[in-house]
């Protein structure tokens, strides 16, 4: 796929604009997270910084650049590494061997065109009993501008996210919709404004208004959101 290297790495750093959000991420992740870890998609270490009191941390993306920058951030912990490292790469089974108890990907597998391969690769990399939590972009509708722009391949359902984990052999555990007010923002900028990248001023006030954004996400039921979280299970 054709995407703009330049709105992608723009991306990755505005990311840093919405701590309040990562936090609520990993807040919401949280009871799934073991001690032994890996992050598929590491990116500049957002969610790596509330992993540093686990066992092994393995932080993991096809970026060099992104891969220095978490190894300069976290050099003071020894639990922490971070590889350049594709997850399609034949390489990444070898990871195996770290008997793995939870694999962790935010918003990576959209920008993988074989996901059915990828998330087969998990499976095997997990341990039995291990836990993989996946969170992508929800509804092809929003699909638009900032999508194509940072190769994304799809966004998700949650039937497709169910089809394609089970496939590879998981259990689910859970799955819903996170995030409806995020998914109005989206809709906005990429399909009405047809902006390529999420400005700044908005990513801020997102992250100003993180308290109604959780409360709103705890409303049961809700048919959409910005992004799909799955929690599965490789059985014992």
């Amino acid at each position: 796929m054709n995407y703009d290297e330049a709105a992608l790495q723009l991306v990755r750093e505005r990311r840093l604009l919405i701590d309040r959000c990562d936090k609520w991420l990993f807040d919401t992740i949280e009871p799934f997270i073991g001690e032994r870890v890996i992050e598929i998609g590491c990116g500049m270490g957002n969610l790596i910084a509330h992993l540093t009191d686990c066992e092994l941390v393995i932080g993991i993306d096809p970026s060099q650049e992104s891969v220095d920058y978490v190894t300069g951030q976290y050099r003071a912990h020894t639990n922490v590494h971070a590889l350049c490292m594709d997850v399609l790469d034949t390489a990444f089974r070898g990871l195996a061997q770290l008997r793995l108890d939870t694999a962790v990907s935010l918003n990576v597998f959209e920008h993988i065109e074989r996901d059915d391969v990828a998330i087969q690769q998990v499976f095997e990399v997990l341990k039995p009993g291990g836990v993989f939590v996946l969170i992508v972009p929800a509804h092809q509708m929003l699909y638009g501008p900032m999508d194509s722009s940072i190769g994304h391949y799809r966004r998700y359902s949650i039937g497709e996210a169910n089809r394609k984990l089970t496939t590879a052999g998981f259990e689910i555990v859970q799955q819903r919709y996170m995030n409806p007010i995020g998914a109005l923002g989206w809709f906005t900028n990429g399909r009405i404004l047809r902006r390529r990248v999420p400005p700044v001023d908005q990513l801020t006030l997102f992250n100003s208004i993180m308290p109604i954004v959780t409360l709103v996400d705890r409303i049961p039921y809700v048919p959409f959101g910005l992004t799909v979280l799955s929690v599965a299970r490789r059985p014992a």
